[in-house]
């Protein structure tokens, strides 16, 4: 008997109260849709100043450069020189090129000795100049530290020109490349790599004689 009547109670109050509960979500959801504003979050992100090192607007550029080159059969001699450049576009640059080595004894002059030469001493001094195009193919940024960047340029060079040894004036060419680094908007840095091209039959028979050069130097630009 009491089960039966706590049930028939719980009924009774379920059927009271969930009617006014629903009463009043539904006062409360009135149909009016409340559009929340979107807050942007800004990343924190503090920009870093550098310093850049760059060339205006000048085309010409002179310096002098200083190195090696080992003269085929003549053994590995210093070199030294000037250059000068014409920058006609952003990619492309003229340059010319005057260089000064003096050769030194081949394996079959060293081995018998002091007396036989070759060449008179005259005849050893090494001369070139020629006219190179350049490309610069791989142009980018050297970051030193934190706040200094450097533009830099990787550079194909190809052209002829003439070279003076052993008496004779040979037709050359030469192929090469070079890294450019700007220190400031007027002066760089750079690295080269030359093999000058030409034939001779100083030793008996005729060949290509490749005489490769390593030389840095630093160059202005006006």
């Amino acid at each position: 008997m009491a089960s039966w009547f706590q049930q028939l109670f719980l009924i009774l109050t379920a059927l009271t109260v969930l009617p006014v509960q629903a009463q009043q979500d539904s006062s409360n959801n009135d149909g009016t849709v409340v559009i929340k504003p979107i807050q942007i979050i800004e990343p924190d992100i503090t920009l870093r100043k550098t310093s850049q090192a760059k060339i205006d607007d000048e085309v010409f550029e002179a310096g002098v450069f200083a190195g090696v080159i080992s003269i085929e059969d003549f053994g590995t001699q210093p070199l030294y020189g000037v250059k000068a450049s014409f920058h006609a576009t952003e990619d492309f640059f003229l340059q010319a090129n005057y260089g000064v080595s003096k050769a030194g004894r081949t394996s079959y002059e060293t081995i018998n000795g002091n007396g036989v030469n070759i060449l008179t001493d005259g005849d050893r001094e090494f001369r070139y100049y020629d006219l190179l195009v350049g490309y610069n193919l791989f142009p980018g940024e050297a970051f030193i530290t934190r706040n200094l960047t450097l533009n830099t340029a990787f550079y194909l060079v190809a052209g002829a020109g003439n070279t003076r040894f052993a008496g004779d004036d040979h037709f050359t060419l030469v192929i090469g490349s070079g890294y450019r680094v700007i220190l400031s908007d007027w002066l760089t840095w750079n690295l080269d790599y030359r093999d000058h091209i030409f034939k001779t039959e100083l030793l008996g028979r005729e060949k290509n004689s490749h005489n490769i050069e390593l030389t840095t130097g630093l160059t202005v630009f006006f």
